[in-house]
């Protein structure tokens, strides 16, 4: 055995630390992008869930379906590949990362919302039309302010998923932390290195995000971010 090789030499991760930062930067854009995204797309979702029509809960549910049953791996694929068969659309592969993240994102989210809405309390709602205000208006200053502090948890949770979901996006070639953590590897044959190196980022980015919903839950809860809603059902027991 040759004793002048070093068992661990994290020397090559140090002269490769501008590609990997680079790669880590892309993957939390990626992560960042694709929530916001899956955000928007899940609270319309989750209100087309509760809508009075069928047309619109029957799309919602199949829509949920859909992209919570759907394998990450296949669906990356698919949108990155099967589109351009399929449809002729040539999407970039960072954006194909983004859109199938967000997609992927967006029908578990959609069930999140959902959820939040309804734990809201049914007197909030009662409150609301006591004093007049419209169903959009309840909606608008009752219902979503409480259901985004009770959702505020499970989606910081999600947002933790995307961060760890971006490492799958290497194989349609997206140059994030993975990606790049595999070049450098089999390119300095140090796998254990860069490895737990991309490790030890992915561990800094989760508990950046948990740290940051923790904190934002805490604002909001020592500025009374309820207080609106329940000075409306204050309102309500004066008429």
């Amino acid at each position: 055995m040759d004793n002048s090789v070093p068992l661990f030499d994290f020397a090559a991760v140090w002269s490769s630390r501008a590609l990997l930062l680079e790669g880590f930067g892309i993957a939390m854009f990626c992560a960042t992008a694709a929530i916001i995204l899956a955000m928007i797309i899940g609270l319309f979702i989750a209100l087309m869930r509760l809508s009075n029509s069928r047309i619109l809960r029957a799309f919602a549910f199949v829509y949920t379906q859909l992209f919570r049953g759907v394998p990450l791996y296949v669906l990356v694929i698919w949108v990155y590949f099967g589109l351009a068969i399929v449809a002729n659309i040539n999407l970039p592969k960072i954006p194909a990362g983004i859109i199938t993240l967000a997609l992927l994102n967006s029908g578990y989210l959609s069930e999140t919302f959902r959820s939040g809405i309804l734990a809201v309390s049914v007197g909030q709602s009662e409150a609301g039309a006591a004093i007049g205000l419209t169903k959009r208006q309840i909606k608008r200053f009752i219902v979503l302010p409480q259901a985004f502090r009770i959702v505020l948890a499970p989606s910081g949770n999600q947002f933790v998923d995307a961060i760890k979901d971006t490492a799958i996006l290497s194989i349609i070639g997206v140059p994030e932390l993975m990606r790049m953590a595999q070049q450098q590897a089999d390119l300095f044959y140090r796998p254990f290195e860069f490895y737990t190196t991309a490790g030890i980022l992915y561990f800094i980015a989760v508990m950046g995000v948990t740290k940051l919903f923790t904190f934002i839950e805490k604002r909001m809860s020592r500025i009374g971010f309820t207080n609106s809603s329940q000075k409306l059902t204050n309102v309500g027991e004066y008429i």
